[in-house]
């Protein structure tokens, strides 16, 4: 059987890293990116199951990247992520789910990995 595949975005290889682990505990294939141009072309090559991403990135801001993925008609639940604020979390998730993403949680960080894990379990595919 196939995994889920898991598309991570951020610009912190050490944030990546932990995802990554929490990830593939979870049973999900990871493909993991720092960049949003990487980050596009693994979305195009992999069609991931679930993905998780930064919003506050330098080549790219995670609204515009939320704009781009409903211009591709994502059908892969998201979560957002962002040491920013609490709030941009908030505007994010609301402009992501009026484009028709589907966001199924917010991590403001630091986060608990437990929190993590959650998201992800909820994330996965009935059918894996």
């Amino acid at each position: 059987m196939t995994k889920p595949k898991l598309l991570i975005l951020d610009d912190d290889p050490l944030m990546v890293n932990i995802v990554v682990h929490v990830g593939e505990t979870a049973g999900f294939s990871v493909y993991p990116t720092t960049t949003c141009l990487d980050f596009q072309k693994e979305w195009i090559k992999n069609n991931p199951s679930v993905i998780v991403m930064d919003l506050v990135m330098p080549d790219m801001d995670g609204l515009e990247l939320l704009t781009w993925l409903s211009v591709q008609k994502i059908s892969a639940p998201v979560i957002l992520m962002s040491g920013y604020d609490g709030k941009y979390l908030g505007v994010a998730e609301i402009l992501g789910s009026a484009k028709g993403i589907t966001i199924i949680g917010t991590l403001l960080k630091p986060f608990k990995i437990d929190d993590l894990e959650l998201m992800l379990k909820r994330a996965l595919p009935s059918n894996s």
